[in-house]
C-alpha cells in the first residue's frame, strides 16, 4: 500500500494472561508505551499519493463512522475526522483557478527547455571521444520515468532517463541515469551513452548485411534488409536509434516482451551479431568478390574485364 501505515494494532497471544502487548519495530512492547510513540500512519502530502491510497482512506472512514455510529447523511463530519486525524488534504482539482503544488509529485519537477539547455553536456577528455565528433552527434531522450523506493521511513522518489546518441554515420551508444530531477537524469545518461559510442557496420551506408533474429532476456526481434528507399517501417524505438546509427531501410518485428528498455538494448545487441562480407569469406575460405556476388547480387570480376566499367 501507498500510506506507510505502521499503527500499533493488540496481538494475541495464546496462554498469555498479562497486560496486552503490542507489536512496534518488530519487537513486542506493552500498549502504554506503544501509545506514546509517534503516529507514523499520517499521511505525508509530499511522498504519499491520495490516489493510490484510496483504499486505506475509505478504510479510516468506514471505522470512524462505526465507531461514531454516524449515518450516511454525517458523511461529510466523518471526513472531516479523518482528514483532521490523518492530516489527509484532499484538493478539488476541477475548482476554478486550481494549480497543483510543485512538490506534489516528482515528476512534475520537469524542467524546460531553458533549464535543460543550462545542465547540457558539454565536451571534456574523459568523454573518449574528438570533439569534432561530440559536435556531430544528436541525442535522443528515449524514455523518462519515475521511480519510487520505498523505505521503512517511506517513499525515495527519483527519476530514470534513457538516452541514444548518434552521429547517423554508423556510430551510437545508449546509457542510463538516475537523479533527484530529470534534466540530471538525463545528463548522467547522456554522457555515459557518449562513452558506450560503438561502430556498426551497414551495407551501402542505408542499411543491415542480412536478416537478423535476435533475443534478449524476454524480447524477441526481428530486422529484415530492404531495397533503397524502402524507409524505415520498425516500432518508434527502433525508427529512433536507426536515425541515430545512420540505418535508412529497414523493417522489423518485435515478440512477446515489448519493454521499452529491453527493446533499446535488443537493437544494439543484434545490430552487432552482423557477419560481414570479410569473415563469411575468410571462414568459408572463399574470395571476397564471390561472397558479393552470391549474397550481395554484385557482378563476378573476371580476368577479362578486370578494371572495365
Amino acid at each position: 500500500m501507498g500510506v506507510r501505515t505502521f499503527t500499533a494494532s493488540a496481538v494475541s497471544m495464546k496462554g498469555w494472561r498479562g497486560p496486552k502487548r503490542v507489536k512496534w519495530d518488530k519487537q513486542f512492547v506493552g500498549l502504554d508505551q506503544a501509545k506514546t510513540k509517534s503516529d507514523l500512519s499520517s499521511f505525508h502530502p509530499i511522498y504519499d499519493d491520495i490516489s493510490e491510497n484510496s483504499s486505506v482512506i475509505n478504510l479510516w472512514k468506514r471505522q470512524k463512522a462505526k465507531e461514531l455510529n454516524a449515518s450516511a447523511a454525517e458523511k461529510r463530519k466523518v471526513d472531516a475526522l479523518v482528514a483532521e486525524e490523518h492530516g489527509i488534504v484532499e484538493v478539488d482539482m476541477f475548482a476554478k483557478g486550481y494549480k497543483p503544488p510543485v512538490t506534489a509529485r516528482p515528476d512534475e519537477l520537469m524542467q524546460n527547455e531553458d533549464d535543460m539547455e543550462q545542465d547540457a553536456v558539454t565536451w571534456s577528455s574523459d568523454l573518449k571521444i574528438p570533439q569534432s565528433m561530440f559536435k556531430q552527434l544528436q541525442k535522443k531522450t528515449l524514455i523518462i520515468k519515475r521511480t519510487v523506493q520505498m523505505t521503512r521511513n517511506g517513499k525515495i522518489p527519483t527519476m530514470y532517463a534513457l538516452v541514444v546518441v548518434g552521429n547517423g554515420n554508423g556510430a551510437a551508444g545508449f546509457g542510463e541515469g538516475r537523479g533527484p530531477e530529470a534534466s540530471k537524469a538525463v545528463l548522467m545518461a547522456t554522457r555515459k551513452a557518449i562513452k558506450d559510442i560503438r561502430m556498426f557496420p551497414r551495407y551501402d551506408d542505408r542499411t543491415i548485411y542480412h536478416d537478423i533474429d535476435h533475443k534478449f532476456k524476454a524480447t524477441k526481434l526481428l530486422l529484415w534488409a530492404r531495397r533503397p528507399g524502402f524507409g524505415l517501417r520498425v516500432a518508434p524505438i527502433i525508427h529512433e536509434i536507426c536515425q541515430c546509427i545512420g540505418i535508412k531501410d529497414l523493417a522489423g518485428k518485435i515478440h512477446k516482451s515489448r519493454n521499452p528498455m529491453n527493446v533499446i538494448k535488443t537493437v544494439f545487441e543484434a545490430l552487432q551479431t552482423q557477419r560481414q562480407p570479410e569473415e563469411i569469406a575468410m571462414a568459408r575460405g572463399i574470395r571476397l568478390v564471390d561472397v558479393n556476388h552470391t549474397y550481395y547480387g554484385t557482378t563476378k570480376p573476371t580476368p577479362q574485364n578486370y578494371g572495365k566499367k
